[in-house]
């Protein structure tokens, strides 16, 4: 597919507050890299910042309660093919969609994306800027709900309320197992201690060490202090001491002050475009985790895009209970905003990321009957509450009931449909909402 890079003009984010300054970085005339790009025929940046531009005006013009309506109405004048608006306020609780009139009026900082990614929690924070963009992945509702990479702009209207709108950019969003994912926050998590023990100096002279210990091909740490100095740059020393506040990716996303933000409050992910150093420079997609070290200064590291298409993610199973409850809280996120019907047909894909192995997503309605069981497909749309482990344990009963509180692990014996032989099992469960819940689980051996 024949692909160029979005350039959102700087001109028009400004005249609406998608850039804090006339500092910032302009988006380069010619794109520095392949990786990332809209498709050909889709929706355009200046498309989207002048929907946006449209929705605030109308909500500081008419009114709050008028523009809303406007907002949540699917055939209204602010859905325009696969563009569409959307309104939180600054507790993270929905206020319109035109696609999920279910989830108005929840609060939804709990959302993460199909790489554990929070997405409602990163895109309030840059609205808490005054607005900017952003990566995320999410359900098209212009492609039956199909995953796919997103750049979302959002603006802050009020000191309540913000809007946001995106465009879709990739058909094939990237997917990070969980094993790489939980790699990432190891070694950072490693980094941080490190800094801590050795003190500052020691560990940016570490880390700006190509062939030291903080470099393990593409995996490396980065530094910047809480101004946007970069401190640490293992494979662009040249930049180390320059004020990078203001850089922004190949599609207009600030990425460290986004860093900035999520390390304030401790730890968070995002989405940038970056240089690989194991493909000679060349820009791609990167997932980044970052973790404050102490009041001054923050560290992080990143997974680039091409990892991801290497990963076979149905090999990729979770190993653990930590990975195991990342996959079933990915998997109601992914219910909560494609829908139970999409969700559970997705579910059932044997082929698709949600059955990896012995590893699979199960879910109910909170009457008994059966929506998802990949491996027992005759038994959809059964009820369920009767079936027993061969302990004589109610299991179904037993989950239900720890879906109904705040979710949590469930050890029972179960057939591993890859042995044919019963194990030890334990399974992670919680609700999706006040209809149904879902679950996995893994063999204990």
């Amino acid at each position: 597919m024949s692909m160029t890079y979005i350039r959102i003009t700087f001109s028009l984010l400004l005249a609406f507050g998608l850039v804090a300054s006339p500092g910032a970085s302009v988006v380069p005339d010619e794109p520095p890299g392949p990786n990332l790009a809209a498709m050909e025929g889709r929706t355009s940046g200046e498309e989207m910042a002048s929907i946006l531009d449209e929705a605030r005006d109308r909500l500081l013009e008419n009114g709050k309660i008028e523009g809303l309506k406007a907002i949540s109405d699917p055939h209204g004048e602010f859905v325009r093919g696969e563009l569409y608006i959307f309104a939180y306020d600054f507790n993270g609780t929905l206020l319109a969609h035109p696609y999920l009139p279910e989830l108005v009026g929840r609060n939804n900082l709990d959302l993460v994306d199909p790489n554990g990614v929070p997405m409602i929690k990163n895109l309030m924070e840059v609205a808490g800027r005054g607005g900017g963009l952003i990566y995320n992945v999410y359900p098209n509702p212009a492609a039956d709900n199909v995953d796919e990479l997103k750049l979302v702009g959002v603006v802050k209207v009020d000191d309540d309320l913000w809007i946001g709108s995106g465009i879709y950019i990739s058909a094939e969003p990237p997917r990070f197992s969980l094993q790489d994912r939980e790699s990432l926050r190891n070694f950072v998590d490693e980094a941080v201690n490190y800094s801590i023990e050795n003190g500052r100096q020691k560990a940016l002279a570490a880390f700006n060490d190509p062939a030291g210990e903080f470099v393990r091909g593409g995996l490396y740490i980065f530094a910047y202090d809480f101004n946007g100095t970069a401190l640490a740059l293992p494979f662009q020393p040249d930049i180390v001491g320059d004020d990078r506040i203001d850089i922004e990716d190949a599609n207009g996303v600030a990425f460290v002050r986004d860093f900035i933000s999520l390390a304030r409050g401790g730890e968070g992910e995002s989405y940038y475009i970056y240089p690989n150093p194991e493909n000679e420079m060349a820009e791609e997609l990167k997932l980044s985790r970052v973790a404050k070290v102490d009041e001054t200064w923050f560290l992080g590291a990143g997974i680039y895009s091409s990892r991801s298409k290497d990963d076979n993610l149905s090999e990729k199973k979770p190993a653990n209970r930590i990975e195991l409850q990342g996959f079933v809280r990915e998997a109601a996120s992914h219910a909560l905003v494609a829908g139970r019907e999409r969700a559970a047909a997705d579910f059932m894909d044997t082929e698709g990321p949600w059955v990896r192995g012995d590893v699979y997503i199960f879910a109910q309605d909170f009457n008994g009957t059966a929506l998802v069981l990949p491996y027992l497909p005759s038994e959809v749309g059964t009820y369920r509450l009767d079936v027993q482990d061969e302990e004589g344990a109610f299991i179904n009963r037993d989950m239900r009931s720890i879906a109904l509180k705040d979710g949590g692990f469930y050890e029972y014996r179960w057939r591993n449909p890859a042995t044919s032989e019963t194990e030890d099992k334990v399974s992670y469960v919680m609700k999706v909402d006040e209809t149904w819940w879902l679950g996995a689980g893994i063999y204990e051996q």
